[in-house]
């Protein structure tokens, strides 16, 4: 896919402004698509958080959908899947 953009003189500078050194307008576009899907993401977290927080839905007060297997092991609750826990020290 190919897209067209013809940038205003106030766009030009904008690029010029915000490319790091060596970075073609390109790939200064493309930082610019993956930092606006961040922000986009941040949004609907925070409306997210707004609409739970207005509810009086507490999300802590779920059950957990996991629990410990004798060995230590950790199984997903009405399956066979587990994984092993993770063990404590520096990461």
């Amino acid at each position: 896919m190919s897209t067209g953009f013809r940038p205003t003189e106030a766009d030009t500078q904008l690029i010029e402004r915000l490319k790091s050194p060596g970075e073609s307008t390109s790939e200064l576009i493309r930082r610019g698509l993956r930092s606006l899907a961040r922000e986009e993401e941040r949004r609907r977290a925070y409306e997210d958080m707004i609409r739970i927080a207005e509810s009086g839905e507490n999300p802590a007060d779920d059950p957990d959908e996991w629990e410990y297997t004798a060995d230590g092991r950790i199984r997903v609750i009405g399956t066979d899947t587990t994984v092993s826990a993770r063990r404590e020290g520096p990461r």
